[in-house]
């Protein structure tokens, strides 16, 4: 692994359910982690594409998306990421209360790489978190920000 420094964007509305998944991120060892967090798919989508107030945001090395999202869910925020060859490669990690096995079946179609449900047990979503935390940003190789970097200087 190169790269210790990671930006995770949380897409997630609610405020306690993204104190929880910072914290589980922050617990994993030998990682610096910027953690930002947008309330809505419209920011998400601001953000990624680096308009209105995030001119100067960095380009995340992961997203983990709600899919209940007010103005422009999760599964939008998703196809539009997914579908655009600059960014499909950014891992996202779907984050939501839903057990839908349709919501599931759907967000893996639309490619989400990873699905975790919200439970009421804290201890347990805390441990699936900090689980997929460390697999995406210890054990995976993902694409380095210089990738991202070189794509929109060409």
């Amino acid at each position: 692994m190169k790269n210790t420094m990671f930006t995770i964007l949380s897409i997630e509305d609610n405020r306690p359910d993204f104190e929880l998944l910072k914290t589980a991120l922050e617990k994993i060892e030998g990682l610096f982690l910027n953690i930002i967090n947008v309330s809505n798919g419209k920011k998400a989508i601001d953000f990624i594409y680096k308009k209105e107030d995030y001119k100067n945001a960095p380009t995340p090395d992961l997203i983990i998306l709600d899919i209940n999202l007010p103005f422009m869910d999760g599964k939008e925020v998703l196809k539009c990421l997914k579908k655009d060859e600059e960014y499909r490669m950014i891992p996202v990690i779907i984050f939501s209360n839903s057990e839908s096995s349709s919501d599931i079946e759907e967000t893996y179609k639309l490619y989400a790489n990873s699905y975790i449900t919200k439970t009421f047990n804290v201890q347990e979503v805390f441990k699936k978190i900090a689980i997929v935390g460390e697999y995406w940003l210890k054990t995976s190789e993902i694409p380095s920000i210089s990738y991202f970097i070189k794509k929109n200087k060409e």
